[in-house]
């Protein structure tokens, strides 16, 4: 063989392996042990609302609650799915959540209108490559380092599976929480003998103790405390310090949900006189009333604060998080 045809095989080769390379690449999913979810609060609260890397991704209530993009001004918004999603998470450069075709664009015709699809799906920031990882009618879903956690309500168990769709296991038969996770734990209230809170370590083994006795709901991690719902006080906020185990009163307010930021709390004040969306700072100081009714899925991103209108799933509101602008309907029209 000449020299010619050497070199053109050669060049032939090296295309073809860099073809491989990239269609591998492309592939990959990344995995890393460090990665997690969307904020506790946020998916305490449906996990409709979600932000990375600069943007925003949302469930659309004005397009059934397809999932959508958009810059965290709320400009340039793009749909990326067709049907309703919720517990929407992400990590290097894939979103987490699940779907289901009850809740279907308008936008959909065809065959794409006639199929069944539910599960846990993945997908890029873009919205390609979406891929369903369990066909099941799943509840609550979390990001924990490899794997997502998440309930199977079928089997009312606490399930887990690896981001690249391998090592599908059974965790706990209770329908445990899992969108309290922080550093390779996941903090939960009992389900069937209790209700404290229990720490379920996601690195050795799953094994599960208890963590903080009483009747509690909803925790949420942030900056070095948990906080939560205390049923014994009126279900009032209540935070515990991870470091001391010293507990405190955030506020006495009772509250039916809240989510958190690295500044302030922003909960539904649960009063049958003068319901209210309220906002505090994380020890419960300056509190101020942000709209006057009874609100429930609480969402913020770094420049909004969402929420729904009891008894309306149709239609979000937001006011920005600094409470610049009174709370206005957030209508996103489908495209």
């Amino acid at each position: 063989m000449n020299k010619t045809a050497i070199l053109f095989f050669s060049i032939i080769a090296l295309v073809v392996v860099g073809a491989m390379s990239l269609y591998l690449w492309d592939k990959h999913v990344p995995m890393d042990a460090s990665n997690h979810g969307n904020t506790p609060g946020n998916l305490q609260n449906g996990g409709y609302f979600f932000e990375m890397d600069g943007k925003v991704f949302f469930a659309n209530a004005s397009d059934n609650y397809c999932l959508y993009s958009m810059n965290p001004d709320e400009s340039k918004p793009k749909r990326l799915t067709n049907m309703g999603t919720k517990y929407i998470s992400g990590a290097d450069g894939f979103l987490y959540f699940y779907m289901d075709s009850t809740k279907k664009s308008s936008n959909v015709t065809g065959l794409g209108s006639a199929t069944n699809q539910y599960g846990i799906y993945r997908c890029r920031t873009s919205g390609r490559d979406q891929n369903c990882l369990v066909r099941d009618f799943c509840g609550e879903v979390q990001l924990c380092g490899e794997y997502l956690y998440y309930q199977i309500k079928t089997s009312g168990t606490l399930n887990k599976i690896k981001c690249n769709h391998t090592g599908q296991e059974k965790v706990s038969d209770e329908l445990i929480s899992p969108l309290c996770y922080d550093n390779g734990v996941i903090y939960y209230s009992g389900v069937t003998s209790d209700h404290n809170i229990h720490a379920l370590y996601t690195n050795s083994g799953d094994m599960s103790t208890d963590f903080i006795n009483g009747f509690y709901f909803y925790p949420a991690v942030q900056g070095g405390y948990i906080y939560y719902l205390n049923g014994e006080s009126n279900y009032s906020i209540w935070r515990t310090n991870l470091a001391t185990g010293e507990q405190s009163l955030v506020t006495s307010d009772r509250a039916d949900c809240f989510t958190l930021n690295g500044t302030h709390i922003y909960y539904s004040f649960s009063n049958a006189d003068a319901p209210s969306l309220r906002r505090c700072d994380l020890d419960g100081g300056n509190k101020t009333i942000l709209y006057e009714g009874v609100v429930n899925s609480i969402n913020v991103t770094s420049q909004y604060v969402y929420f729904r209108l009891f008894g309306d799933d149709s239609l979000w509101y937001h006011m920005p998080i600094d409470a610049s602008l009174p709370a206005q309907p957030f209508i996103v029209s489908s495209k």
